[in-house]
């Protein structure tokens, strides 16, 4: 007997069927027998703020094979439903559909695993497949990283910053908010480092997406810490004011990373690069060897750099550069 093609689809695939039917309703008891997804951001974003929770959004699509394989595999799991349901609100996206949210996350792959607390700050990133376990780790890191701010209590908070306050009081600094710094300059994405690959380097702590990534760093840590010591130079140039960079906007310019404070800072620095890239240079970044030999101002390139003394200079060609050191011995 030929069976119509809808009717082979409901008897091929029940159980697909059935994932999106057990979310669960008003007036139901029982607990969902999986993560019961939103699918709306601004009304899971309210949830989230009125249950006191994290916002947790996994971005998706279709075409995408290792979304396909953390649904069959990760999200079924149970300890990743029972965080699911205890400690987030869990909404997931399509990245085509929701392009433009996907871009303020600064999203380049998929799948990629959002969590953000009640008043929008992001709590951490993963782009890439979370294995259960992967997965369970890393919901519960970004809980015990849930800044005190997103909580709802002030009691809480008070406690929260007592306790960070004792338990940081002699540890490193936490540098690019746990991004991976390799990631950022050779993978030029945003990759949440992973505790097992920490290393403390001038008395901040970077952490790595892999331990590849941590020998890189180790072979050559001034290429990825960022410029100005992370600070927006496009804030300090621009407007003489400091301000802590952020990952989020990074660039990367003469092999170098430097931190903006937003996204518009960051396209003022890639309009006129050279003006905001040399925000820590000496002279501002004009040839110290031809100010000094002939008083021109002669723009400096960052691909001959000399460091010294703890500040960098810039020379247009090596001959400038092995001028300068000639005469600097």
């Amino acid at each position: 007997m030929n069976t119509p093609p809808s009717r082979r689809r409901s008897l091929l695939f029940p159980a697909f069927a059935a994932l999106f039917l057990l979310a669960p309703v008003g007036g139901i008891a029982a607990e969902p027998e999986s993560v019961s997804w939103r699918d709306d951001y601004g009304t899971a974003l309210a949830e989230a703020r009125s249950a006191d929770r994290l916002l947790w959004i996994q971005f998706t699509g279709p075409w995408c094979p290792n979304c396909r394989r953390m649904e069959r595999d990760s999200f079924p799991a149970a300890e990743v439903i029972k965080q699911s349901r205890t400690n987030f609100v869990p909404l997931r996206l399509r990245s085509d559909v929701h392009e433009q949210l996907a871009v303020g996350f600064q999203i380049t792959g998929l799948p990629a695993t959002v969590v953000v607390a009640s008043d929008r700050t992001i709590v951490a990133i993963h782009q890439g497949y979370l294995s259960p376990v992967e997965l369970v780790d890393f919901l519960k890191q970004a809980r015990r990283e849930r800044p005190a701010s997103a909580k709802s209590s002030l009691a809480k908070q008070a406690k929260e910053a007592i306790d960070r306050t004792e338990s940081t009081a002699d540890s490193p600094v936490l540098a690019l908010k746990g991004y991976c710094p390799v990631s950022l300059i050779v993978d030029r994405k945003i990759v949440a480092g992973k505790p097992a690959f920490t290393l403390v380097h001038e008395g901040r702590t970077y952490r790595f997406a892999s331990k590849e990534h941590q020998e890189r760093f180790i072979g050559s840590p001034e290429r990825f810490i960022p410029v100005n010591e992370g600070r927006c130079p496009v804030s300090q140039v621009e407007r003489g004011l400091t301000r802590e960079g952020d990952p989020r906007f990074g660039v990367v310019f003469g092999g170098r990373l430097y931190l903006c404070g937003s996204a518009a800072d960051r396209d003022l620095f890639l309009k006129t690069p050279i003006r905001f890239a040399a925000v820590d240079v000496a002279e501002q970044g004009f040839c110290p060897h031809c100010l000094r030999d002939s008083g021109l101002l002669v723009r400096g390139d960052p691909r001959h750099e000399l460091a010294r003394d703890g500040r960098r200079f810039w020379f247009p060609d090596p001959t400038h550069r092995e001028a300068f050191l000639a005469s600097n011995p």
